[in-house]
């Protein structure tokens, strides 16, 4: 989730009280129980301990869970494996191996309490890609998720199209018709579609969608 929409704190200290000395820092530490937060320095971390480690426990605890549910798939892989890693020959299936799925909850249960801390950290990955100005590739994710795996597409199997639509017409109609929906997606689609705009009437390519498109870019 974009955290424009949340008023979520992104690389700056975050203490409560508010911090301009550590505003878009390059010298912020993280947080060294949770890494998840960031202080302009030890004085403001001490400071802000009573109301992050509400917060902060929960998540290094969910850490250590993952830890240690990794570390007994190792030793003990389950007979649906045959024996053999999991992790070296089950990637994205792990939902499916009954051995597999506490560490899968672990993992979920992480991120259910990431978002808890209000940071940029929990951001979908579209709103990742258009923070790095790489829309083209944010297109590309969204109208695969959209378009491409209808109710007979098989997630376990790793043998099936995944992500593989690359620059795709970021110029078509919006999507009417999808196999799924998430209002981030949305969001997304339309500050594509906005910074398309902008960059076109500026006559500028900025975008990494325009300077693929010299056709537009050289229309008056």
């Amino acid at each position: 989730m974009p955290r424009m929409n949340l008023g979520l704190p992104y690389n700056h200290c975050s203490l409560a009280s508010g911090c301009r000395k550590g505003f878009q820092s390059s010298n912020l530490i993280r947080c060294g129980a949770c890494q998840v937060v960031k202080y302009c320095g030890q004085p403001h971390q001490r400071a802000d301990r009573p109301r992050h480690k509400v917060q902060c426990v929960p998540i290094k605890e969910q850490k250590q869970k993952i830890e240690a549910e990794e570390a007994e798939i190792h030793v003990e892989p389950g007979e649906e494996t045959g024996g053999e890693d999991p992790f070296e020959t089950g990637v994205g299936q792990f939902w499916y191996l009954r051995s597999t799925r506490p560490y899968m909850s672990a993992r979920f249960d992480l991120m259910s309490a990431i978002p808890n801390v209000r940071t940029g950290e929990a951001s979908r990955q579209s709103a990742l890609h258009l923070r790095l100005s790489n829309n083209q590739e944010a297109h590309d994710f969204i109208k695969w998720y959209t378009v491409v795996p209808d109710e007979q597409y098989e997630w376990y199997d790793a043998s099936k199209p995944f992500l593989d639509l690359h620059d795709q017409d970021a110029f078509e109609p919006v999507f009417e018709e999808t196999h799924y929906y998430d209002v981030t997606f949305t969001v997304a689609l339309t500050l594509i579609k906005i910074r398309l705009l902008y960059d076109h009437l500026q006559e500028e390519a900025m975008s990494n969608i325009l300077l693929k498109r010299p056709d537009i870019v050289a229309q008056e």
